[in-house]
């Protein structure tokens, strides 16, 4: 199976998704992770700003704030690049590339050896640290540039044993579901 058709496939399970099961799942998932060692670790954490189709992460966002936690979010400067940017509050957030919520210009950069802890998107993931972004190579050129542990946030109903791997794709530190925290082998 090619990626394309993964996402694709993945796409489609993530429609028939109820609202309820996703609200629910998604709020389980912002538990386990405030409740994770990494977290409690981790100073400065750059988190994603969830589309309707990712976890819902704007709760564990005013969570890190709420905790004292320096908070960065993804900014998209090019093709297949982006920053992680600061921010201070959800007024910090404005509509960005492809509609996704992202940080004003003016929000300043957190250099990626600053980051303590970063919490990735996908379409699908499983407990071996492989993840399916959705095509760009943002989180896969981000990365290798950081010193941190990197978690992925991914509903139990879209975990995928079956995941096609390349050279080039960054391995997950940990895994977290709704129904726990896994530390990727």
């Amino acid at each position: 199976m090619t990626k394309q058709t993964l996402r694709a496939e993945m796409a489609a399970r993530v429609k028939n998704l109820s609202e309820t099961y996703c609200r629910e799942a998604d709020e389980a998932i912002c538990r386990r992770v405030i409740q994770s060692d990494a977290y409690e670790k981790a100073q400065t954490i750059f988190c994603y700003v969830g589309t309707a189709r990712e976890i819902d992460t704007m709760r564990l966002i005013h969570i890190m704030m709420r905790d004292g936690k320096k908070v960065a979010v993804p900014l998209c400067v090019a093709a297949g690049v982006m920053e992680a940017r600061r921010i201070e509050g959800m007024g910090d957030l404005v509509s960005g590339r492809y509609g996704i919520l992202a940080p004003r210009l003016q929000c300043p950069k957190a250099e990626p050896e600053e980051i303590d802890l970063v919490i990735a998107p996908c379409c699908t993931g499983n407990a071996r640290g492989h993840r399916l972004g959705y095509g760009g190579g943002y989180y896969d050129r981000y990365l290798p540039q950081t010193r941190c542990p990197a978690m992925l946030l991914c509903r139990r109903h879209l975990l995928r044993e079956d995941i096609p791997v390349e050279s080039h794709d960054v391995k997950m530190d940990y895994l977290v579901t709704e129904k726990g925290v896994v530390r990727c082998e």
